[in-house]
């Protein structure tokens, strides 16, 4: 009905621009949306039911989980370096896990399909606060693949730390190794200076030597001092031997002996007669006779002792005289020896001199050998032990718990998408089903004509569906128009609602008013307007009428016929909108929207003199 590239007239001043206020109503109306989703509920219900089966598949066969195996490791350090801190060492150990050749031996022992760097996410290595336990994680599809894959990277690291290890071995042997050639070389030269040394010098050993001489030279002075103390006692004894001897005669009376034969006898025939009685009776003639005669020797008087003396040599003066000789001999002797020790004693004393005067240069070059003999037997110690972590290296690494197929996925978007998919489904249903509603931007609610027509909807109604909401539309209209001020421009937005505005205008009782260019010719309540291929001149009746009513159909107009209003119009004056053949879904909505007490109080009529010149401009038109 109207041309969207109609302008303003040409050369007629600009209307004056009212300030628009805020706008009422809704873009899209929120009922309009329920009202579809509530006639499509079982689309929506059918598409819920079918995401739920299509989720349940897939989170059973599409949709993967991750399992994680762990392998506690046990970190035993043997060697710490002073440089670093545990720390750190561990921190580095850690770090070699994920090395490129360490991930290429995984890859090729487990023939996975994928880049290193996807293997590398893969694993992971984590140690707990304050410990030395290291946790090997690795994650795959199944729990079976989770514990092979925990398993082989464990194996591939602990292969790479054993070769690590190795290599660092071998390269040690091979320093210590020359160190040791060296240090050996150093050793026989300090040997060979040694001995050059001792030779000239003629020890053995200096140290032994010299304490050899220390001891010997004070066992030698002990003894020199016990051989002079031995020759002055000697000589002091042999002057008291000399003193003795002089006073004694060399000739005495050596014995002189006096004996009584009788009594000699007489003993002697008791004893043999107590020896017989002991043996033979009393009445034996040979214990008869004993008796006898030994009664006879008792009974005979005594006749005296008998005197024998022998003269010869003085012993004591002999002992004196010998024993004088053999301290003479003693003391001759003990001082032969006091002068053959102190000779050997002053010649040991020489000796010590002349080793304590070499003992700098012998304790430098023993030194030298004792030194290099003790860093060689360390370096071959050393070399040892290098041998050994050569053959057997040392890890530093031991498996605690091996990895398990874990029971329960670490990481599971089954649920989520089971849960997720069904709602997301029906809302992907429900967002369609809103916007085939919308389909052609089509208006149905009176919320939404009001925003897009800046203006208020005085009225809404289900007519013609519904024949008594006519009577209800005229009755509102009538109520409004008595009350309102100046005249009102009925505008159909559509030609086919032409019949439906006279309609309604019979229905006010306002269809016999005679009017030219739209303006009554005396005053009347609502004004329609027909003419629908002069557009100029229906703006310029919408200037001279006090409002614009605008009756529109419910689905009837997309939402640009609607924002074009004011531009067809003209004219920022009061414009209104009624609607008609809402739906009966739609009955519930608000049957008004907007400033609709603002839109009927507003100015009168124009006056007599404006009349007249819009009629002539009319007519000149």
């Amino acid at each position: 009905m109207f041309s969207l590239e109609e302008g303003a007239e040409h050369g007629a001043p600009a209307p004056p621009v009212r300030p628009e206020t805020g706008r009422s109503g809704h873009p899209i109306d929120p009922l309009r949306i329920a009202r579809v989703l509530r006639r499509r509920w079982r689309v929506i219900a059918g598409v819920f039911l079918m995401g739920t089966l299509l989720s349940v598949a897939l989170a059973k066969t599409v949709v993967p989980r991750e399992f994680t195996a762990h392998t506690i490791l046990l970190w035993e350090p043997v060697h710490v370096s002073a440089a670093t801190t545990p720390e750190r060492e561990i921190q580095t150990l850690m770090d070699t896990l994920k090395l490129p050749n360490n991930l290429e031996e995984l890859r090729k022992r487990t023939r996975l399909p994928i880049t290193l760097d996807a293997l590398a996410r893969r694993l992971d290595i984590a140690v707990a606060r304050d410990s030395n336990i290291l946790t090997l994680s690795a994650i795959a599809d199944s729990p079976e693949e989770a514990a092979r894959l925990a398993d082989t990277m464990t194996r591939v690291f602990l292969d790479s730390r054993r070769d690590s290890e190795r290599t660092r071995a071998e390269q040690q042997l091979q320093a210590v190794t020359s160190e040791v050639d060296k240090v050996q070389a150093q050793l026989e030269e300090a040997r060979a200076q040694y001995d050059r040394f001792r030779g000239e010098a003629g020890i053995a050993d200096l140290a032994l030597d010299r304490q050899a001489a220390i001891e010997e030279a004070a066992r030698l002075r002990t003894e020199m001092n016990r051989f002079r103390i031995e020759a002055e006692s000697s000589e002091a004894k042999a002057a008291l031997l000399k003193q003795a001897a002089r006073g004694q005669p060399d000739k005495v009376v050596l014995s002189e002996t006096e004996s009584h034969y009788e009594q000699r006898k007489l003993a002697e025939l008791r004893a043999e007669l107590t020896a017989r009685k002991a043996s033979l009776s009393e009445e034996h003639p040979e214990v008869l006779g004993l008796s006898s005669a030994v009664q006879a020797l008792e009974s005979s008087p005594d006749r005296g002792a008998i005197s024998d003396r022998v003269v010869g040599t003085n012993p004591a003066w002999t002992f004196l005289q010998n024993s004088l000789i053999d301290v003479d001999t003693q003391r001759e002797a003990a001082q032969k020896k006091w002068r053959s020790y102190a000779a050997v004693e002053a010649s040991v004393r020489d000796r010590i001199t002349r080793l304590s005067s070499i003992e700098g240069q012998a304790s430098v070059l023993l030194a030298q050998v004792h030194i290099t003999g003790a860093r060689l037997a360390d370096l071959q110690a050393r070399q040892k032990v290098v041998e050994s972590e050569v053959r057997q290296p040392e890890v530093e690494l031991r498996v605690l718990t091996p990895a398990t197929p874990p029971l329960l996925p670490s990481k599971s978007y089954r649920r989520m998408v089971a849960l997720l998919l069904p709602p997301l489904f029906a809302l992907l249903a429900a967002v369609a089903l809103a916007a085939s509603a919308l389909r052609g931007l089509t208006l149905w609610t009176p919320a939404e004509l009001s925003f897009w027509a800046h203006g208020p909807v005085v009225a809404a109604t289900t007519w013609p569906a519904t024949p008594e909401g006519l009577d209800e539309l005229a009755a509102d209209l009538r109520a409004a128009l008595d009350e309102a001020r100046g005249s009102t421009l009925l505008l159909p937005l559509a030609a086919a609602q032409n019949g439906r505005a006279k309609e309604l205008l019979s229905r006010l009782g306002a269809g016999n008013v005679p009017a030219r260019d739209g303006v009554p010719e005396q005053d009347a309540p609502m004004v329609l307007w027909e003419e629908a291929e002069r557009s100029m001149a229906l703006r310029r009746a919408a200037r001279q009428c006090g409002r614009v009513l605008v009756l529109v159909e419910s689905g009837a107009h997309s939402l640009f016929e609607v924002v074009a209003l004011r531009r067809l119009l003209g004219s920022e004056g009061r414009i209104g909108l009624v609607v008609v053949g809402l739906g009966t879904d739609l009955a519930t909505a608000p049957d008004r929207v907007g400033e609709v007490a603002g839109f009927w109080s507003g100015p009168g009529a124009p006056t007599g003199a404006a009349r007249s010149r819009t009629a002539e401009g009319a007519a000149r038109t």
